[in-house]
C-alpha cells in the first residue's frame, strides 16, 4: 500500500491522555454501523411496515440527536476562545448573524424555492462529507492530501446523491411539498432532466473511483483503509436498497448527528480543554443543548402554524421540517468548518 506523508492531524487515540476514551471511540463506530446494519436487516424482513413508517426517523430527529446536534453552536465560539467573543457585544453580534442567515434562508424558500432546495442538497452534501472526512482524520489518523476532496465529495454524495439516483420520486415530492408549505408552488412537469441524472451518475462513479484511490494512499494502516472502504460499501448498500426518506432519516440521526455529538463532548470549557468522556460530561452536554433545541422547536411550531392551511399530509409536515433544517444547516456548516480547524490546533498543541 502506498502512503503519503502523514498530515499534522493526530489520531484521537494516539495520546495516553485519551486512553480512557477508548469505549467512546468504539461507540462512535459501533452505533452508526449497528443502525445501518439493523435497517438493512429489518427492511429485508418487513419492507411494507418500514415503508409505512418511513418518515418516523426524520420526525424523531427533531428531538433525538438530529436537531439537537447543532444546538451547541451558540457556545462553540466561547468554548474555543474566539477573539470575536472576548466581549459580550461580539458574542451578541455572532448570534445575530447566525439568526440572520437562518431567517434569510427561510425567506429564500418563499421567493426561490428551487434555489433553496438545491442549496440545501449541496450544503448538506458538503457538510456531511466534511464531517465524515474530519472524523476519519481525527479518529483513524487519516492523512490529508490534495486528493482528499474526492473522499469528502463521496462521503457527502452517499447520503444525498445515491438516494437521489435510486429514488428520484421522493426528492421530487420533497421539492413540491416544501415549496407548497411556503406558498411558492412549483410549475408542473419534471424538475430535472434525464440527461442531468445521467451526468450526475457518471460524476458520482468518477468520484467513487478517485476516493478509493485516495483512501488507499491516505490511510495510515491497512486496517484503517479497510474500515473506510467498509463504511462506503455499507452506506452504498443502505442508500440503494432502502427508501430515501427512511435511510436518510436514520443516517442523519444515528450517523452524522451521533458522530458530531461525540465531538461536542470534547468541548468542556472556555478555553477548550480535552477530557475523557464521562457521565458528568454527558449530563452537561444535554443541559447545554436543551435551550437552543427548544428554541428551534418553537420556531418549527411557528412555521407549522403559519403553513397549516397548506399542510395536508405527514410528508408535507416533514418537508417543512426539512426546510427549517436547511435554514439551520448553512450557518451550522460554516461554524463547524471553523470549529474543526480550531479543534485540530488544540490537539496538536496538547500532543
Amino acid at each position: 500500500m502506498t502512503h503519503v506523508q502523514p498530515s499534522k492531524r493526530i489520531p484521537f487515540t494516539a495520546s495516553p491522555q485519551f486512553a480512557r476514551q477508548q469505549p467512546a471511540f468504539l461507540l462512535l463506530f459501533a452505533v452508526p454501523w449497528a443502525a445501518m446494519l439493523s435497517l438493512l436487516w429489518t427492511y429485508s424482513l418487513f419492507p411494507a411496515v418500514l415503508e409505512r413508517y418511513a418518515l418516523v426517523p426524520l420526525l424523531l430527529s427533531a428531538v433525538l440527536f438530529g436537531l439537537p446536534h447543532g444546538a451547541l453552536d451558540h457556545l462553540v465560539p466561547l468554548r474555543q476562545g474566539w477573539r470575536l467573543t472576548r466581549r459580550w457585544t461580539g458574542w451578541g453580534l455572532f448570534l445575530l448573524a447566525y439568526l440572520g442567515v437562518v431567517l434569510l434562508y427561510l425567506g429564500v424558500w418563499t421567493l426561490w424555492p428551487m434555489v433553496a432546495y438545491w442549496g440545501f442538497l449541496l450544503t448538506s452534501a458538503l457538510h456531511w462529507g466534511h464531517g465524515d472526512l474530519d472524523f476519519l482524520e481525527r479518529r483513524l489518523g487519516r492523512a490529508r492530501a490534495w486528493h482528499s476532496g474526492a473522499t469528502l465529495l463521496l462521503r457527502g454524495g452517499l447520503p444525498i446523491v445515491v438516494p437521489f439516483l435510486a429514488f428520484p420520486d421522493a426528492y421530487e415530492r420533497l421539492a413540491h411539498s416544501a415549496a407548497q408549505a411556503f406558498h411558492a408552488p412549483l410549475s408542473a412537469g419534471p424538475l430535472w432532466s434525464a440527461s442531468f441524472t445521467q451526468g450526475l451518475t457518471l460524476a458520482f462513479v468518477a468520484v467513487l473511483l478517485m476516493s478509493v484511490v485516495d483512501t488507499v494512499r491516505c490511510a495510515t494502516t491497512r486496517r484503517a483503509a479497510v474500515t473506510e472502504l467498509t463504511e462506503v460499501a455499507l452506506l452504498m448498500l443502505v442508500f440503494v436498497q432502502v427508501p430515501a426518506e427512511l435511510s436518510i432519516g436514520l443516517y442523519f440521526t444515528m450517523w452524522h448527528a451521533w458522530r458530531h455529538l461525540g465531538r461536542l463532548l470534547e468541548l468542556n470549557s472556555r478555553p477548550l480543554n480535552l477530557r475523557p468522556v464521562s457521565l458528568r460530561g454527558l449530563r452537561r452536554l444535554a443541559l447545554d443543548l436543551t435551550p437552543i433545541t427548544l428554541a428551534a422547536l418553537l420556531m418549527l411550531g411557528g412555521l407549522f402554524l403559519w403553513s397549516a392551511p397548506r399542510l395536508h399530509s405527514a410528508e408535507d409536515m416533514t418537508a417543512l421540517y426539512l426546510a427549517l433544517i436547511a435554514a439551520l444547516t448553512l450557518p451550522h456548516a460554516l461554524l463547524v468548518g471553523v470549529m474543526d480547524r480550531t479543534f485540530t490546533d488544540v490537539l496538536e498543541r496538547s500532543h
